[in-house]
């Protein structure tokens, strides 16, 4: 039990005080504001620590797919090299109608299936050409043809060669990330 507060007598000649006639009113006020600050804190922390967990966990999805695309996207430049170079007389004509090659890379196997679209043009001096297009499609290695909803990346090429058969340019009509 605490002992009684003594109460001072008012003096008439000075005006009254209210800090100066109650100095316990104040009592619990400094321990009230540190919990409130503590509370504060502690919320703001919580809310970081929230943040930086989450950012982690999406970090890693959106590398696992930057991954895959970037598998997929050398597949692709590698099919292009390697279709570019076929012997015209066989499955390097528009005759030939697909064709694919797999590959590895970022722990992926990727398979990159192609398919000639190709056609005729005129050239300027009135010569017929073949206007070699060739399509790329590029999935995760399953073992069969790349399935539509599976496509990773989607290349259009233009493969321009002259009447011999042999490839001067090379060029990049689409290039799709799909997933």
């Amino acid at each position: 039990m605490s002992a009684p507060r003594r109460r001072r007598p008012i003096d008439p000649a000075r005006p009254f005080d209210p800090v100066r006639a109650d100095p316990g009113r104040d009592r619990g006020a400094s321990l009230m504001m540190a919990i409130g600050f503590m509370v504060l804190i502690g919320a703001i922390a919580a809310g970081l620590s929230s943040l930086v967990t989450t950012s982690n966990y999406n970090r890693i999805t959106l590398e696992i797919v930057r991954d895959r695309q970037y598998a997929a996207d050398g597949a692709i430049e590698e099919a292009i090299s390697t279709v570019r170079f076929l012997d015209r007389a066989g499955d390097g004509s528009c005759e030939a109608s697909a064709g694919s090659s797999s590959s590895g890379l970022n722990d992926l196997k990727i398979r990159v299936d192609w398919e000639n679209v190709c056609g005729v043009v005129r050239t300027s001096t009135g010569e017929l050409v073949a206007q070699r297009n060739v399509v790329f499609s590029a999935c995760e290695d399953t073992g069969a043809a790349c399935r539509e909803d599976a496509v990773i990346v989607r290349a259009q090429v233009n493969f321009e060669q002259t009447a011999t058969g042999e490839v001067t340019r090379t060029w990049v009509q689409s290039w799709s990330v799909l997933q």
